[in-house]
């Protein structure tokens, strides 16, 4: 019996590696697309900011304005290089004052002047992004950007998120091989010393086949136990692969809940849906402020859809249940703008 423990303790760190190493690379992702999206949006706001500048110095062929322009571009953090492309994708300006008149004849470059819009695009280097901005009189803003730091900073994260995993994993498979020594075995044991006892007071054919009944049921009794035990890693792994799955949007708030409504996973950046001293493994009606969010919560319960929807304070609030077959395994609530 003790081996099986042992073994059934190997089983359940591997389903927890797997899941743990899966949500880790998610959540790593997610962080780095993050950091990256920060890292743009500094560039882009001062874009912005300095849009009508580059105009009017172009309509009035100010070409000091532009040099200072481009500079002040030029010096921001993790900007490599700024210029300004004609229609056939020649050089006007740039913060190198060598590439003056050179062609950029890359079909990136293309896009930019084609689009029309302000985009961002992916350069052959995997640390380098190009930033255009349509100005006017038919010519474009490029930036060239390095997220070489995000991309290191989402390294970091993706050591600590390993770290916190690695300790879940290794106090849960602690906690049940203690658990399952203290329900398990100890019965086990108690209940063969019982048997042998029997058996030596009484050899008739009639007496050890009560005893076998006696240790049938017992050892039924112990295997539904272990099912227990492993009940909530499986309503676990199920909304795991549902949010890798499905997950393309970044939301304000998310929560994840088991099929016992007690909140596994959560996050919460506009602080107004849980409550600021929430912790996990809390039931979701303890855990929340918000009605909407438990009257979502109680008519997924009551009706197992598969889906609901409402809309609070200018936010939307989605409700979906996970279910394997027709139990509900767990529910994940998704809050965005």
């Amino acid at each position: 019996m003790k081996k099986n423990i042992i073994f059934l303790s190997l089983f359940l760190l591997i389903i927890l590696c797997g899941i743990f190493y899966t949500l880790t690379n998610f959540l790593s992702k997610s962080k780095a697309k993050e950091l990256e999206f920060l890292e743009t949006e500094k560039v882009k706001a001062q874009i912005t900011t300095l849009l009508p500048y580059f105009n009017k110095a172009l309509e009035n062929s100010d070409d000091i304005n532009l040099i200072t322009n481009i500079e002040n571009l030029a010096k921001l953090e993790n900007i490599t290089s700024c210029f300004i492309l004609d229609s056939k994708q020649k050089v006007l300006i740039h913060n190198n004052t060598s590439q003056w008149n050179t062609e950029k004849i890359s079909q990136i470059y293309n896009i930019a002047i084609t689009q029309k819009m302000y985009s961002l695009q992916k350069t052959t280097n995997p640390e380098i992004l190009l930033i255009s901005q349509p100005l006017t009189l038919d010519y474009t803003l490029c930036c060239t950007m390095s997220i070489k730091k995000a991309l290191e900073n989402a390294k970091y994260w993706q050591i600590k998120y390993y770290t916190i995993m690695t300790s879940i994993t290794i106090l849960t498979i602690v906690v049940f091989y203690f658990l399952a020594k203290l329900i398990i075995l100890l019965p086990f044991n108690r209940t063969k010393k019982y048997l042998e006892s029997q058996y030596l007071k009484d050899h008739n054919d009639d007496n050890y086949n009560d005893i076998t009944d006696i240790f049938i049921k017992q050892k039924d009794k112990e295997a539904q136990k272990i099912q227990t035990l492993l009940q909530e890693n499986k309503s676990l792994s199920k909304i795991i692969e549902y949010l890798n799955e499905h997950n393309k949007d970044k939301s304000l708030t998310l929560i994840i809940l088991d099929s016992f409504k007690q909140i596994v996973y959560a996050y919460d950046e506009t602080k107004i849906f849980l409550k600021e001293n929430f912790t996990l493994n809390k039931h979701i009606f303890e855990s929340s402020s918000n009605t909407t969010i438990i009257n979502m919560v109680s008519l997924l319960n009551q009706n197992l859809n598969d889906k609901v929807t409402e809309h609070f304070q200018g936010f939307t609030i989605t409700a979906l249940a996970i279910k394997d077959k027709n139990t509900l395994c767990g529910i994940i609530i998704k809050i965005t703008k």
